[in-house]
C-alpha cells in the first residue's frame, strides 16, 4: 500500500525472518513522498553513492521516493501490534529501525520496546532568541492584556526579518526549549513550558494548513496568557 503499512505486509516481512541467515538484515520503517530532489537534497544522496546506495525511482519521470518520518497514520495500531513480539525478541542479526520526527509519532508499545536516538539535522540553523527575552521576563505571568501586543510583535518580527512564520515559531520554540533546561527542578514552570511548546507545534500545523499567520499568532498569544 502507498498509504499505510498493512498487517499483510508486516506478516510477509515476519515470514522472511523464519529462516535463519548469516547476513545482517536491517528493516527501516518510514513514510515517503514522491518528489524531485532539490540541488541540496541531490548533494546529500551523492554522499551515499560510495556505498552503492540508490534511492527507489519512480516510473520514468525522474522522481524518487524520498523518506519522511513515520506516523501512526502510516504504521497503524493493528499493524504495529502484530510485530511487537519480533521487536521485543528480534532474530539474530536483525535490526528494526523506525524513522520518525518524534517518538510521539509511534504507538507507545513500539517505543517502550525500542532504543530512541536523536539524530540532528545536518543543516545548521541559527535561531534569533534575544528578541524574545524582554517579552518573557515575567514568564509564565503573561496576562491577557499583553496577548494582542505580543501577537503583533511576532508579526513585526516576521516582517522585519523577512522570514517565514514557521521560522518565527521555531525561534520561539527554541527559546522555550532553552528555558526548559534551566527550570527542570521547577515542576510547575516546567510543565507550563512543556504545554506551551506543544501548543507551538499545533501552531505550526495551523500555518501549514494556510491559516493566516496573524490569526495563528493571536491564538498562540492568548493560549500563553491562559
Amino acid at each position: 500500500s502507498k498509504t499505510v503499512i498493512s498487517v499483510e505486509q508486516v506478516n510477509g516481512l515476519l515470514d522472511t525472518l523464519v529462516n535463519s541467515s548469516d547476513y545482517k538484515r536491517v528493516f527501516i520503517f518510514c513514510d515517503a513522498e514522491l518528489k524531485e530532489l532539490t540541488n541540496e537534497e541531490q548533494a546529500k544522496f551523492e554522499e551515499f553513492k560510495r556505498t552503492d546506495f540508490m534511492p527507489p525511482q519512480s516510473d520514468n519521470n525522474g522522481k524518487i521516493w524520498y523518506p519522511n518520518g513515520l506516523t501512526m497514520k502510516v504504521l497503524q495500531k493493528e499493524s504495529a501490534n502484530s510485530m511487537l513480539k519480533s521487536i521485543e525478541e528480534p532474530p539474530s542479526n536483525v535490526t528494526f529501525i523506525f524513522l520518525t520526527n518524534d517518538t510521539s509519532d509511534l504507538i507507545s508499545t513500539i517505543v517502550s520496546r525500542s532504543q530512541a536516538f536523536y539524530v540532528p539535522d545536518t543543516n545548521f540553523i541559527s535561531y534569533d532568541t534575544d528578541f524574545f527575552k524582554r517579552y518573557f521576563e515575567d514568564y509564565p505571568s503573561f496576562n491577557k492584556s499583553q496577548a494582542l501586543d505580543f501577537a503583533q510583535t511576532l508579526l513585526s518580527f516576521q516582517t522585519d526579518r523577512e522570514c517565514t512564520p514557521l521560522y518565527v515559531l521555531d525561534c520561539l520554540q527554541y527559546y522555550l526549549n532553552e528555558l526548559l533546561k534551566s527550570n527542570f527542578e521547577n515542576k510547575v514552570l516546567f510543565n507550563k513550558i512543556i504545554r506551551d511548546i506543544k501548543k507551538i507545534e499545533l501552531s505550526k500545523k495551523m500555518i501549514k494548513t494556510y491559516i493566516k499567520e496573524q490569526t495563528v499568532y493571536e491564538d498562540l498569544a492568548f493560549y500563553f496568557s491562559s
